[in-house]
């Protein structure tokens, strides 16, 4: 490294003690500060413990290493502004700029700013996730602000496997992203849409995983539809119709992305059966779940309670099954809670988003992957939305509402003046 690159990958610690000195200076009380500190050194611990992870365990060997390794070529060209490797669809990898082409990005950028350094990277992209989850307390505290924020944000910032697994050079953490800011726009402000945040966070994901963006853009659908009710007007018409268009185009253009064939169902049964996620062998391999409605029950029980304790076989495994006993466990405790959230989650933005899509990406995962490891990964993006569905209340009872304004809550840090929906 020239001394420039390491006056650059100083600027990962600088940026990381400007965030502290500014949460340290805010006027949050002293439990809450520790709060939001805690969540931003886990994303350091994270980062740390995936690149020791992947440098010890695995050898080097992973997809976090082929984004550094191009991305440094990326990083050289763009300190020249040069960006052809960006432009010129003739060098693309495999001919498409999403996937792993769209990867080489933000792992371009990143290098040119910080240098050469993968751990300095891989905190970065950690931080990149974490933006993603401040964007979902950010929703949280609009479409809740009788709850405090911190009983969801204490499991979104503090709950490992959101501090684990989007803490690498990966898709994980741009996803995360995408989705988080996703959300943060349908949420809106006072009842209206942000729709640059929508756009942005949904591009985001497509640019990385096309079917997810069409799951997301799906879930955003269902639940506006079902906000209409019996409320008809022609303005919400003619939104409700926009939307419904801009959607469905923007699903048949994502199945399409990935050669699904749009909305043929035959493309898209024959694409999740050559999907290699169905054949992935090792140790933690399940059997692939069979491809018709009677299959959804076994995909969603695969992807929402697995693995069970006898199917321990390696520590990421193991530790993938005490967070579900954990949750699972939650869920039982604070059943009075989810179930006044079930009650009345048609009455609520964020859980009429929620909960179609804890449903439909639990059954995209569960038909396409076939491997305990690789669902506990992509299970990651499920946890915002299990959380907020967990600690929604949309009508409070005054008893709960007396005893929880006691609590602090982080809403000034995220949102000065929420407002409900």
């Amino acid at each position: 490294m020239t001394p420039t690159d390491w006056i650059a990958a100083a600027l990962v610690p600088a940026l990381l003690v400007a965030m502290a000195g500014l949460i340290l200076m805010s006027r949050l009380p002293r439990a809450l500060k520790l709060l939001v500190l805690a969540g931003l050194a886990l994303r350091v611990v994270g980062a740390v413990t995936r690149y020791l992870v992947l440098t010890q365990y695995y050898h080097g060997v992973g997809d976090a290493i082929g984004y550094f390794d191009v991305g440094l070529g990326y990083a050289r060209s763009f300190r020249h502004w040069d960006f052809s490797q960006v432009l010129d669809p003739l060098i693309w990898r495999e001919g498409t700029w999403t996937g792993t082409q769209f990867m080489y990005l933000p792992s371009g950028l990143v290098l040119a700013v910080i240098g050469p350094t993968l751990v300095g990277e891989f905190v970065v992209f950690s931080l990149f996730a974490f933006v993603g989850l401040l964007g979902f307390a950010r929703a949280f505290r609009r479409a809740f602000p009788t709850v405090p924020l911190s009983r969801y944000a204490r499991w979104i910032w503090l709950f490992p496997s959101l501090w684990f697994w989007p803490s690498s050079v990966g898709k994980e953490a741009v996803i995360m992203l995408g989705i988080g800011l996703a959300v943060l726009g349908y949420i809106g402000r006072r009842g209206r849409i942000n729709w640059f945040a929508i756009g942005s966070g949904t591009v985001l994901v497509y640019a990385v995983r096309p079917q997810f963006a069409a799951v997301l853009v799906l879930c955003f659908i269902v639940g506006h539809w079902l906000s209409f009710g019996g409320k008809w007007t022609p303005a919400r018409m003619v939104q409700g119709v926009l939307i419904l268009a801009l959607g469905l185009g923007a699903i048949w253009y994502s199945l399409r992305t990935i050669g699904a064939g749009g909305f043929d169902v035959e493309g898209v049964q024959s694409y999740i059966e050559t999907e290699p996620a169905r054949r992935v062998g090792g140790g933690s391999a399940i059997d692939a779940v069979p491809l018709s409605p009677l299959g959804a029950p076994q995909a969603l029980f695969n992807v929402l309670f697995r693995p069970f304790p006898w199917e321990v076989d390696n520590p990421m495994v193991a530790f993938s099954c005490l967070e579900m006993l954990f949750f699972w466990g939650l869920v039982i405790h604070q059943r009075r809670r989810l179930a006044i959230s079930l009650r009345q989650w048609r009455s609520n933005r964020l859980l009429r988003v929620s909960i179609p899509f804890v449903l439909a990406y639990s059954l995209s995962i569960g038909f396409l992957i076939t491997n305990l490891g690789i669902i506990a990964r992509q299970r990651v993006f499920l946890f915002p939305f299990l959380f907020a569905i967990l600690e929604a209340m949309p009508q409070l009872p005054k008893e709960l509402a007396q005893q929880e304004s006691k609590e602090g809550d982080v809403a000034t840090l995220l949102d000065p003046a929420p407002a409900s929906t």
